[in-house]
This record gives C-alpha cells, sequence and structure tokens, in this order.
C-alpha cells in the first residue's frame, strides 16, 4: 500500500514537457496580492446559569454564536525550492460580523439577536506542489497547498483579542498571463484557489475544531 501510495505521488508529481520545455511558472521569487471569501462558522452554543438555593443550577437563558461570510485581502510571498514545490508565507485580513442570539431567558425578556464586528488576522506558511502533469494547456498548472498558521481575532472596540492556530489544505490553478523575456519580471498571471481551513482556538464557546471554506484569487508577479 505504501509503495501504491509513492507510486501515484511520484506520477502527479513528476514534470512533463512541452516543445523541450519544463511545464512550471517561470521564476524564482513570487508576490501576489488578491481577496478572499470565508464562509460562515458557528462558534457554538452556552447556557447561563445560575445556582438556585437547594443548590441546583437553574438556566437563565441559552445563546448561540456564529461568525459571518466575509470578504476579504491576502498577501503572499514564495520561494521555489524545486521545479515543483513553493515555500510560501502569507497574511490575510477580513472583517466578519459575529451574531450572538440570546432565546429562552427565564424572566420572558424576548429573544434578540446581539452583533458586533471581528477584525481576523492571519499568518500562515504553506507548501505548494505544482502538478504540471495536470496542466491545462501550456499555461494553466494546477496545485496542491497544505499549510499552518497563527489567527489573531480583535473584537469591536479592542475590548478582547483572541488568538489560535489554523491548518490548511486545499488546491487551484495558476494561469501564466504573460511570459517575459526581461531580466527581472520573469512572468505574470492569475491564481484561484480554494481551501478548507481548520481552525482551532480563537473566539468561541467551546474549544471545538472547526472547519470552515476559503476561495481566493490574486495577481501574481514572478522574478
Amino acid at each position: 500500500m505504501r509503495d501504491w501510495f509513492i507510486g501515484i505521488l511520484c506520477a502527479l508529481l513528476l514534470p512533463v514537457t512541452v516543445e523541450g520545455q519544463t511545464v512550471v511558472l517561470p521564476g524564482r521569487f513570487e508576490v501576489a496580492a488578491g481577496g478572499l471569501w470565508a464562509a460562515p462558522v458557528s462558534m457554538g452554543a452556552a447556557d447561563a446559569t445560575e445556582t438556585a438555593p437547594n443548590g441546583t443550577p437553574f438556566r437563565l437563558f441559552s445563546s448561540e454564536s456564529s461568525l459571518a461570510s466575509a470578504i476579504g485581502f491576502e498577501g503572499r510571498v514564495g520561494v521555489r525550492l524545486t521545479t515543483m514545490l513553493q515555500l510560501e508565507g502569507s497574511a490575510s485580513h477580513a472583517m466578519p460580523t459575529r451574531r450572538t442570539r440570546i432565546r429562552s431567558d427565564a424572566e420572558g425578556i424576548p429573544d434578540l439577536t446581539l452583533a458586533e464586528t471581528v477584525d481576523r488576522w492571519t499568518i500562515e506558511a504553506a507548501l505548494v506542489a505544482h502538478l504540471a502533469r495536470w496542466r491545462f494547456g501550456t499555461r494553466s498548472v494546477p496545485f496542491l497547498s497544505v499549510g499552518v498558521g497563527y489567527l489573531r481575532q480583535l473584537h469591536e472596540g479592542g475590548t478582547l483579542v483572541e488568538t489560535g492556530r489554523t491548518y490548511q489544505g486545499g488546491g487551484g490553478v495558476s494561469v501564466l498571463l504573460k511570459r517575459t523575456g526581461e531580466r527581472r519580471l520573469k512572468s505574470a498571471g492569475l491564481r484561484l484557489g480554494a481551501r478548507a481551513v481548520v481552525r482551532t482556538g480563537g473566539a468561541g464557546f467551546d474549544n471545538r475544531v472547526r472547519v470552515a471554506p476559503i476561495v481566493d484569487a490574486s495577481l501574481f508577479a514572478r522574478f
């Protein structure tokens, strides 16, 4: 089974040639900037309780919280390690709305929803594999990526800062729009990707691991 898996992995990463040229993105260093969309994610539920005179817990109300979907910005730098592998560092920023619904109040207060803006920053490092064997034509190269990162969330008004970790995996395609013969700029293009982000820590009523998809689009230049 291990040999079979290694064989498939090598086949995916094996470079192919078109007109004697290896199908990779020209240039060793890459800088990129673009936008992203993060899907909504649940932050869990919790009950507010107090201790009754007889020592038993008494529920005052229940609450459920979530982060709405958000559009953000992302910047990225990368360096080519081998013909197929690239190491990347990225930073992203988004400001999703956190909504908390309070209901079932013991004193009969109507249900209500509270909202605040969360200032969310992430810093991540990722390893990217360009799958030249699975290219689309001569200009589009698929890729797979895995990475880890640091999460920082600042609540509205700066009253509370929460941190956590992120683990992400996904893929997409890099489309070469321009190949140049200039000494510095080697190529430029568009990258489209999607990834699943696993988050530990950060805002939430519990310590559960949470997963949310992110899609992104960016313009890149390679030198």
